[in-house]
């Protein structure tokens, strides 16, 4: 279950989801959330971090990777992060709320 604030978490670099993943690492859970903004952005709970969400953010920075519509999103999750053993959760936001979006 996310805490009710889903985009304050603590950082994960996707390179840590791709090809710096430890040996045996497992990406446990996944919820794509839309901001305000109506972009969207992955957060995940890895078997080497504990059970605490993380945000995704881009290879090598501190900014959170941003997505516009939620099929790419889902896309990214699947093909590159190899995120096959479980739901994805989606939470989107009312104030966000924008047909080309999804």
């Amino acid at each position: 279950m996310l805490p009710k604030d889903v985009t304050e978490h603590e950082p994960i670099y996707e390179k840590e989801l791709t090809t710096r993943r430890p040996a045996g690492g497992q990406i446990l859970a996944v919820a794509i959330v839309q901001l305000d903004t109506s972009e969207w952005i992955i957060n995940v709970q890895v078997s080497w971090k504990g059970s605490k969400w993380l945000d995704v953010c881009l290879w090598e920075r501190r900014t959170l990777k941003r997505y516009k519509r939620l099929n790419r999103a889902v896309r990214h999750v699947i093909l590159d992060y190899g995120y096959d053993e479980g739901h994805i959760t989606v939470i989107p936001n009312k104030a966000g709320k924008s047909e080309s979006a999804f």
